[in-house]
């Protein structure tokens, strides 16, 4: 599923400025309305702290999917975030209606998405709502996150492979079952891989959805395709921690031999054959403020059906993930 990442919307209140308003209880349409995010319960998990209108358990899935997040990149990556690090906040807004409610009131030049992860400096927030693929998209913004948290910046191709990686189930192992059933037509339209190609681009609406198939497709490749290109990746991570602005992934994969595309196919056709693990989803300083850093999620919200309300049915769609 393909995420965008958007420049900053028009000049508008400085994003931390409206937040800090929101959870002051300000930031509402009226003055008897509550705040459009949500206040009332916050729960830590490592480096999230997670908001909502609603207590949720400890051991709901929405918390274990953080915590899998954690482990799962530590896991495969070796890198976690710091304990003293400025939590990222995750706000979990009742519904699609209220969710969209609060785009429209912060920022309306935004599409309508179920999900996104907005940095600023070292603060760090994801939204969603409470809907049937909360965890999915809270799982694929979480590593944005962390991400951002442990490495900084990543290339925009790598940043959403990544997350596209590790968007589903613990037990899936990265295997995305929506990009596998599209990348045989991509071939038959004909598109090939190609890593540098894909490098060169650096916004979102220069990339396809091709072209996030693919980056999840390399992801993949390198990190359950052979240990040679674990390796390779996991020393390019480690140089951008360190020493940003080094030459490019396919460079040093191409050091190696492991740059060739037909390499990838047949690692895909290979993941093509296995059986699925888990069935897929539904498709104070004088320097100015760095600029905010958009990932969003790119499925669209739900459309409302008839004659529900803004809160219509709100018990039953969080009750699998509040713990109840």
């Amino acid at each position: 599923m393909r995420r965008t990442r958007l420049a900053p919307p028009r000049p508008r209140p400085l994003f931390w400025s409206l937040a800090a308003l929101a959870l002051a209880g300000c930031a509402t349409l009226g003055d008897r309305e509550p705040p459009l995010v949500p206040t009332r319960h916050v729960i830590r998990s490592g480096p999230y702290a997670v908001y909502s209108n609603v207590p949720i358990a400890a051991d709901a899935p929405a918390i274990r999917g953080l915590k899998s997040i954690e482990d799962d990149v530590e896991a495969s990556l070796g890198i976690r975030a710091r304990a003293d690090v400025v939590p990222v906040e995750v706000y979990i807004l009742d519904d699609r209606e209220s969710f969209t409610h609060f785009l429209r009131f912060y920022y309306p030049d935004l599409p309508p998405r179920r999900a996104f992860f907005v940095s600023q400096g070292t603060q760090r927030a994801v939204y969603t709502y409470f809907g049937d693929r909360l965890g999915e998209d809270m799982r694929h913004e979480a590593t944005h996150a962390l991400l951002n948290v442990a490495v900084g910046d990543l290339p925009l191709w790598l940043d959403e492979g990544l997350a596209e990686y590790f968007e589903g189930p613990e037990n899936r192992h990265g295997k995305n079952p929506e990009h596998l059933e599209r990348l045989p037509g991509d071939l038959a339209s004909g598109w090939r891989p190609d890593l540098a190609r894909l490098e060169t681009l650096k916004s979102v609406r220069e990339m396809t959805p091709t072209d996030y198939r693919e980056a999840w497709a390399w992801v993949h490749y390198l990190l359950k395709g052979s240990n040679e290109g674990k390796t390779v990746l996991l020393r390019y991570l480690a140089d951008l921690r360190t020493k940003p602005g080094g030459p490019p992934l396919s460079a040093l994969l191409k050091n190696d031999g492991l740059e060739s595309g037909s390499r990838m196919l047949a690692h895909i056709d290979r993941v093509r054959a296995l059986p699925d693990a888990a069935p897929a989803a539904p498709v104070a300083t004088a320097t100015p403020a760095p600029a905010p850093t958009f990932r969003l999620q790119d499925g669209s919200a739900e459309p409302v059906r008839a004659g529900t309300g803004a809160r219509g049915g709100l018990l039953g769609r969080l009750r699998s993930w509040v713990g109840y």
